[in-house]
């Protein structure tokens, strides 16, 4: 009882809000609002091995897919990252916004639920923050998403297995090219905490696929090689 007293004065003081519009949520809406909830970007096809929309939707792959080689196998986003949606994330990361993370987790647990069963990761795996960084925003928003959407999902998040070598510049701005080379040898691994099994990496946005590839390809050196990636959002389109 005093529990569930406490709980409602929080919840009088500091009601929950949409992370789209942040408007005050009523007793009946979950997560974001039933406006918010009618506009979300959701990705509900895209390419087969990037996942992200295809703009000639005839296509299974995007272009980007058909002129490089990845070094994941395949991986999937949930939204767009776009208009509320995309300021939301923003909020998120540089406001301290950790509250959004429930819906992100939730959100991405529903869109990835086949993509789940037919790629049975036996970890997950947050891609790593420089702890330099870390320390200046004061959280880690990727393992927070990934150790909320472990709890949706029952898959184990191997916290402490990937890590960063450096610090590099933020990846916005960057055509392909720097991108890759912005993240090459940034990343590094602990061969003994890897799983026999499939990986599913968890960042927060795709765009190129260069920083996943980047940490792939150090797994892959490590002898894992069915890696698979979910993001919340996807930058841009195929």
């Amino acid at each position: 009882m005093k529990h569930k007293l406490i709980e409602a004065a929080v919840s009088l003081l500091y009601p929950s809000r949409c992370p789209l519009c942040e408007a005050i949520l009523s007793g009946q809406e979950r997560y974001v609002c039933s406006a918010c909830s009618k506009t979300l970007p959701w990705i509900r096809s895209g390419c087969l091995r990037c996942g992200r929309p295809v703009a000639d939707e005839t296509k299974e792959y995007c272009d980007q897919c058909l002129q490089e080689t990845h070094a994941f196998t395949a991986g999937r986003s949930t939204f767009l990252y776009e208009g509320p949606l995309r300021d939301s994330v923003i909020r998120m990361k540089f406001k301290n916004h950790r509250e959004y993370l429930d819906f992100y987790a939730a959100a991405m647990a529903e869109s990835a639920r086949s993509f789940l069963k037919a790629v049975r990761p036996a970890a997950l795996i947050p891609v790593p923050m420089y702890r330099r960084k870390r320390a200046e925003r004061g959280f880690d928003q990727v393992l927070e998403l990934s150790e909320r959407l472990s709890e949706r999902t029952g898959i184990p998040v191997l916290k402490d297995a990937a890590f960063r070598t450096r610090g590099t510049k933020p990846q916005k701005g960057l055509d392909v090219r720097a991108r890759r080379e912005n993240v090459r040898g940034a990343f590094a691994v602990q061969k003994e905490k890897l799983p026999d099994g499939p990986v599913l990496l968890i960042d927060d946005i795709y765009t190129t696929g260069a920083t996943i590839d980047a940490l792939c390809g150090v797994l892959q050196e490590a002898g894992l090689h069915k890696l698979y990636f979910l993001t919340l959002c996807s930058a841009v389109r195929g």
